[in-house]
């Protein structure tokens, strides 16, 4: 089902984000990639909950598995902190409702760990949620 919650690369819900892409630099760094990303709609007064579940989660999907990035090899989190403490390909929840607007938005922190990948760049990665209802 086709709601308006999209994914955006701004808390004010001015930038749709519609591809996740990432750079494994060839000065041989390792560290992780963070960055957030926010999960709203603009639509006036609607509300987002789960077709089935009580849970609206967010997975990491690889369009190309067996090469570029492996969804085992992201984390995510509702903060920066929780990065730390998930567990890599794990899903995430978000609650049993998100609102409309930008006051509604949920920041979603996305951690790929670069130190895996070859030099070169990335853009094989997507995040989805469960099948949603908006009302």
């Amino acid at each position: 089902m086709t709601t308006s919650l999209k994914f955006y690369s701004n808390s004010a819900l001015t930038a749709e984000l519609l591809t996740l892409s990432y750079t494994r630099a060839a000065d041989g760094s390792l560290g992780a990639d963070d960055r957030v990303v926010y999960l709203g709609s603009t639509s006036a007064g609607k509300t987002f909950t789960p077709v089935v579940g009580t849970e609206i989660a967010l997975s990491v999907v690889d369009s190309n598995s067996g090469g570029g990035v492996p969804a085992s090899a992201v984390t995510l989190a509702t903060s920066q902190a929780g990065l730390a403490t998930a567990t890599p390909g794990a899903p995430l929840s978000l609650g049993a409702s998100i609102a409309s607007g930008a006051a509604g938005a949920k920041a979603i922190w996305i951690r790929v760990h670069t130190g895996a990948l070859a030099i070169g760049d990335y853009a094989d990665l997507s995040i989805e949620t469960n099948n949603l209802q908006e009302a």
